[in-house]
């Protein structure tokens, strides 16, 4: 019996890597990367290949405050392999995304048996959110699953009696390695999410002792070990001045809404209801105990609700409100969610109709969105001067002007997802096993066609021309920055060099200063009044929402 259960855990892990790479690993270089993080990070990631400097996170050839190097040594390996470029900066996240679901069928077999850790996996691969940032090159995708395996450990350990001193100690050494690979790699709130978890665990519980003095001390022991790897390096070479402004960085962006990325309170319970489709709706099913239920099953469960709420109150409260901070509540969400699919195929429960109306309605939108997008943008897309005077902010109406070509037929994937959906939802009241997977299914078959025919041109308009423009000036000895908004695109796609002349980092200097090469100057349509009447530079180009200006070397 044992061997056949090995057999088929290998089994069925060749097959989830397999399976998973197809799902993550296709299309994700064919779009350049966003701007801010995408590009962010990316150019940390080519500064470190630059340099030579691996221990050092820079951006723009300048000390970078906000997150340690983990995830940038993970992007620097496979731009080693595979270039700097959009697939090598995106691959980490798709192979994480393999990790997670081999995580995730490992758990799933631990907590109840193999049937629930395919269904766990299909949940997480089958909702938007979740299945999404596998194909991004942002940091959270690493750093939830860190958070989530050191939670995972301290449940481990909190289930085993006194005696088991021996276990318990080594669950409490993994929770703290993964802990610790957390702060590695986003800092120190891959600890505080822990700990608040363990701390509201123990409040709900009223267990104060979940890990013993000896256990707390190994804990703790292994994310300081884990985190001297890099932060006690930067303090023996550095001194304490980095460490000071990394932790200020830290506090500001929890008081203050960093850049414009501000929100309600309610901004993340609106992203995870809607942004998690459709397993958000499913996790009602999963948040109750049923009679039935196992002590390590009701455990768990609590354990997943806690850390859900934990991490969305923290990121409620913080000012800076941005989709994926939120992300980590993907995880015990899926498990929600995942338990509710599993009552419902054991007939253990029943879908609702307020369940079933809100898949309907939200899954029809979605449908006829995605087939009706692309039509209306065919027949109307040489059209958009006369919608353009309805949108108030002048730069996005700018960017709707870009001539993007979509031919029509791209409606056809958004008419197979709402098909395929409609089926679903009809074999959810006749063989609810088939219902289950189509509707899961749908979704992983909107990232495989929609994502691919849809993104592209999308973001031709928000980015496309002056990405171009950047990439029109690799290679040429110039200088090129962006005047009067933020941006980290231009570092990337320009391929910029260090400094030689460090002037240059003054903008005046480069406006008014006696230049020693050409300056380009990128602004938007809605701002840079000033670049306009400037003596020293003409307008070289610019139609959909950037502007480009150029200031030459001058003869003094």
């Amino acid at each position: 019996m044992n061997v056949l259960s090995d057999t088929s855990y290998r089994t069925d892990r060749i097959l989830i890597i397999l399976i998973s790479a197809l799902l993550f690993i296709p299309f994700i270089g064919t779009v350049h990367l966003f701007d801010w993080d995408e590009i962010n990070f990316a150019e940390a990631s080519r500064e470190m290949l630059m340099t030579g400097d691996y221990t050092h996170v820079q951006i723009n050839y300048e000390t970078f405050w906000e997150k340690p190097p983990f995830f940038f040594w993970l992007q620097v390996l496979c731009m080693k392999v595979f270039g700097v470029n959009e697939f090598a900066s995106r691959l980490p996240n798709a192979l994480t995304g393999i990790a997670t679901m081999l995580a995730l069928y490992a758990m799933g077999r631990k907590l109840e048996n193999r049937k629930f850790a395919w269904i766990w996996m299909l949940v997480y691969a089958g909702s938007v959110l979740p299945h999404f940032y596998f194909r991004t090159g942002i940091i959270d995708p690493v750093f939830n699953l860190f958070i989530f395996a050191s939670i995972w450990f301290v449940y481990r350990l909190a289930l085993l009696d006194a005696d088991q001193s021996k276990e318990r100690m080594r669950f409490a050494l993994y929770a703290g390695f993964f802990s610790g690979m957390a702060v590695l790699t986003k800092g120190p709130v891959g600890l505080l999410d822990v700990l608040l978890t363990v701390g509201v665990y123990m409040i709900v519980k009223k267990k104060f002792w979940v890990l013993n003095i000896k256990e707390w001390l190994l804990f703790f022991l292994a994310v300081a070990i884990v985190s001297i790897a890099w932060f006690g390096y930067e303090l023996v070479t550095n001194g304490p001045f980095f460490l000071q402004e990394f932790i200020i960085y830290q506090i500001r962006l929890f008081k203050t809404q960093d850049a414009g990325h501000g929100g309600p309170f309610y901004y993340h319970v609106l992203v995870i209801l809607f942004g998690c489709f459709p397993m958000s709706y499913f996790s009602f099913l999963g948040l109750k105990n049923n009679a039935d239920d196992t002590e390590q099953r009701k455990a768990f469960r609590l354990w997943a609700i806690v850390s859900f709420l934990v991490v969305l109150v923290l990121f409620s409260i913080v000012r800076t409100k941005i989709v994926h901070y939120s992300s980590f509540c993907y995880f015990p969400l899926s498990y929600l969610a995942a338990a509710g699919v599993e009552r419902l195929l054991n007939r253990s429960n029943t879908l609702n109709r307020w369940l079933v109306l809100a898949l309907w309605i939200t899954g029809i939108i979605i449908g006829i969105a995605l087939t009706a997008f692309p039509i209306l943008m065919h027949v109307y897309g040489n059209k958009m001067g006369k919608v353009t005077p309805f949108i108030k902010d002048p730069f996005a109406a700018a960017n709707f002007m870009a001539p993007v070509y979509w031919s029509g037929w791209e409606a056809l994937a958004g008419l197979a997802y709402l098909m395929i959906f409609i089926c679903a939802m009809y074999y959810l009241k006749k063989e609810i096993v088939k219902g289950i997977v189509l509707l899961f299914l749908s979704t992983i078959l909107f990232h495989e066609t929609v994502l691919p025919l849809f993104l592209p041109k999308i973001e031709t308009n928000i980015q496309g021309e002056v990405v171009d423009f950047y990439e029109s000036l690799k290679g040429e000895d110039a200088y090129v920055e962006v005047y009067d908004f933020k941006s980290y695109a231009h570092l990337f796609y320009t391929d910029k060099k260090p400094f030689t002349n460090q002037q240059s980092k003054d903008l005046d200097w480069l406006m008014n200063g006696k230049v020693d090469k050409s300056v380009y100057l990128v602004t938007k349509v809605d701002r840079g009044e000033g670049l306009a009447i400037h003596p020293n530079f003409e307008r070289i180009g610019g139609k959909y929402g950037y502007v480009f200006y150029k200031r030459k070397v001058a003869s003094y």
